[in-house]
């Protein structure tokens, strides 16, 4: 792609000769007469739009109001590089700025894609004052000097960023929707009467060898802790053990394409499904399931519990730490389906799965376009 840039053409200007800084303060957050508080939280770093938020009942203290086409630019830790539009009137924190295009002066759709360049975060990061939470002032801002291209200009290159953004939104949007797509045909639970008990030949956990016996780490077996269960396939693993160490200790070698779960760890690790490649041992953190195949499909399993993580998230008990047991996993519910049924909802799944890798790839790749896109913009600007 070749932009043909002519920045001989391009203008310096002073910041805030181009661009408002929108400072219409909202005392009482309940009473803005919106519905939508935006937070620096929900700011999501390389998303050029607004699209989380919460309601502004949930927040006090004074905020700043934002309409439609105005860009909230988190000034707290601009580092974390917090910069998207608005397609909606709302509010949003004291520590962004609400910056406004000057129509006469920079196009409105070309002033998110200028704010989200580099060129412009690299500024507000080297201008930002404070050690613990380095923020940017207006008054420092404001005079700062930018080159900018004549005004049709920045209306092309807005034309042809935001077409390559938004195809890249409507992408990150779909890979959720055909992971949902897999629910309807993973749920098929009404009239169950059998647990993941009845359909599993083997349901174990491992241990842990002898940290002090040196002669049990570093052979040829893996061996799998809860934090690496992560998905299909798992092959290798950070830690291995010894062959003495399988004859010598209470661990467990799994065969391949056994289900694993993870037992122990936070919401983001505990209920964790996935299948080991090749056989490997387990930490008491791991439960490790072997399916009888004359009553399940290994392939079924697995995608039925890794439908079903969430809700294996949800369980566990302890008072530090909430960890699931053997019992909680095996008394999960497992769908009365011949094997001829079980072996089709996989399939179906498989080619969802395919779809949603396919869109992720395609996602990366317009993202590093978008990436480009920028630096080719902004690059040689001085």
């Amino acid at each position: 792609m070749t932009l043909n840039l002519d920045k001989s053409t391009w203008r310096r200007v002073a910041f805030g000769d181009v661009i408002q800084n929108v400072t219409d303060r909202v005392d009482n957050p309940s009473e803005a007469g919106v519905d939508r508080y935006v937070g620096l939280e929900h700011l999501d770093p390389g998303v050029l739009t607004i699209q989380r938020w919460d309601t502004p009942d949930k927040v006090e203290a004074q905020k700043l109001r934002f309409k439609a086409g105005d860009v909230v630019f988190g000034r707290r830790r601009a580092y974390q590089k917090k910069v998207a539009m608005a397609e909606f009137e709302g509010i949003c924190s004291a520590h962004a700025l609400v910056l406004r295009a000057r129509p006469d002066c920079i196009h409105p759709d070309f002033l998110p894609v200028f704010l989200a360049s580099d060129y412009f975060l690299d500024r507000a990061i080297a201008i930002s004052v404070g050690s613990l939470s380095p923020t940017v002032n207006w008054r420092d801002l404001k005079v700062q000097e930018f080159e900018l291209p004549p005004f049709d200009e920045q209306n092309r290159l807005a034309n042809l960023f935001w077409a390559v953004e938004r195809h890249r939104v409507r992408l990150a949007d779909a890979i959720p929707a055909v992971v949902r797509a897999q629910v309807p045909l993973m749920a098929t639970e009404s009239g169950v009467e059998q647990e993941v008990r009845d359909v599993v030949a083997v349901a174990r956990s491992g241990a842990t060898p002898l940290r002090s016996n040196k002669a049990f780490y570093g052979g040829r077996i893996p061996w799998l802790k809860s934090g690496e269960v992560t998905g299909d396939g798992i092959a290798s693993t950070e830690e291995t053990i010894t062959d003495d160490a399988l004859a010598g200790s209470a661990v467990w070698l799994a065969p391949a394409h056994a289900v694993v779960v993870a037992m122990y760890g936070d919401g983001k690790t505990r209920g964790q499904v996935g299948r080991i490649a090749v056989p490997m041992t387990t930490n008491q953190a791991v439960l490790a399931l072997v399916p009888d195949r004359s009553k399940c499909d290994p392939d079924f399993l697995y995608y039925w519990l890794r439908s079903r993580q969430e809700n294996l998230r949800n369980k566990g008990a302890g008072a530090a730490q909430k960890n699931l047991s053997k019992a909680l996993v095996i008394n999960e519910p497992f769908p009365n389906l011949g094997i001829s049924d079980q072996r089709a909802v996989v399939r179906s799944v498989v080619a969802l799965d395919r779809v949603a890798e396919n869109l992720a790839v395609e996602l990366q790749r317009l993202s590093e376009v978008r990436k480009t896109l920028l630096a080719d913009i902004f690059g040689g600007a001085r």
